[in-house]
């Protein structure tokens, strides 16, 4: 074996090992072995029809999951994300058949709503010190039942209005698939660079890393804390327009429980709880994981309250990582 062979060699045996030890290659593990399994007793698992509806239909809360990964990655949390997503979708149908507005004046409406809430959020834990999750449980409450005095007991339906022609846009494929799981992939795609390659993702690591170190450093840790919280609103609220675009109809049960599904996702795909830990890829694999594991019960003809169980067993299994890994690095 000459010199360059063994070079490239040992450059591909590095790489490889540094795949292995991340903690996307982690939780792609028991993915795969879920879908191979699964497929083993139920072949019509692996279908295309079937796989497509799953990605379909994951793109919402995977969106949703995207912004709550914020918060946790500067060590807080965002229990709110579900609501918001609904109270976007209501606000945007609300204007658009009640008031007669275009669509595009209506979400641009909808998107500053909810990033006022998010506003809100960021100023009751950063600046007004109130723990976080009461404070986001509290605009969960505020946005859930907003929603409903916008609805006044009526659905909205956006294809009846025949001068709004983006609602036809979203019933198009493209490539095979509809153009809000493109949507997705374009947001994950920006994101993943914005964390893992920007002075801005370094810093907000850094903050929910070690705080007061960041602080020493000369980061403003508090204004991070605060756009993680708006960051979190801004893309449940597109997954809650996203969808209500999907399905030409608002609904105010938009979202309800996503919000610890969301959260399920980002822990599981190796967001840390403590902060300063988490990429949009692994989120990605950890959501996917959580809708796998929920289709594949359906598939294998158990109960659907059985969803739940999972979703708590896949939690707390993905919590008790998070544990031991923050016991090996304080060990360290």
């Amino acid at each position: 074996m000459t010199m360059n062979e063994q070079t490239i060699q040992k450059t591909q045996t590095g790489a490889l090992r540094r795949l292995t030890r991340t903690d996307e290659f982690g939780v792609l593990i028991p993915l795969i072995i879920i879908v191979a399994v699964t497929t083993v007793l139920r072949p019509a698992f692996l279908s295309v029809g079937n796989f497509s509806s799953m990605f379909t239909q994951l793109t919402f809360i995977a969106l949703t999951a995207l912004g709550a990964s914020f918060p946790l990655m500067v060590g807080q949390v965002d229990i709110s994300t579900g609501k918001v997503a609904g109270f976007a979708g209501i606000i945007m149908s609300s204007l658009v058949v009640d008031h007669g507005m275009d669509m595009f004046p209506a979400i641009v409406i909808a998107m500053a709503a909810c990033l006022a809430v998010g506003v809100l959020n960021g100023v009751l834990v950063v600046y007004w010190k109130i723990p976080d999750f009461v404070a986001t449980m509290g605009t969960l409450y505020m946005v859930g039942g907003a929603r409903y005095l916008f609805v006044k007991g009526y659905q909205f339906s956006l294809a009846t209005q025949e001068s709004h022609k983006l609602v036809d846009v979203f019933d198009g494929r493209y490539f095979g698939m509809p153009i809000y799981v493109w949507i997705m992939v374009a947001i994950f795609a920006i994101v993943f660079v914005i964390i893992k390659k920007t002075l801005w993702g370094r810093r907000l690591l850094a903050v929910g890393d070690n705080r007061e170190v960041a602080i020493l450093s000369g980061i403003h840790a508090d204004k991070m804390r605060v756009q993680a919280y708006i960051i979190s609103a801004a893309l449940s609220a597109v997954a809650g327009l996203l969808l209500t675009l999907d399905v030409g109809v608002g609904l105010p049960e938009t979202g309800d429980g996503w919000e610890f599904r969301a959260i399920a996702g980002c822990v599981v795909g190796g967001v840390s709880l403590a902060g300063g830990k988490g990429s949009p890829l692994g989120v990605l694999i950890g959501i996917s994981l959580v809708f796998v594991a929920e289709n594949a019960i359906i598939f294998l003809g158990c109960p659907a309250t059985m969803k739940v169980a999972v979703q708590g067993l896949l939690m707390a299994a993905a919590v008790l990582c998070d544990l031991y890994r923050q016991k090996r690095k304080v060990a360290a």
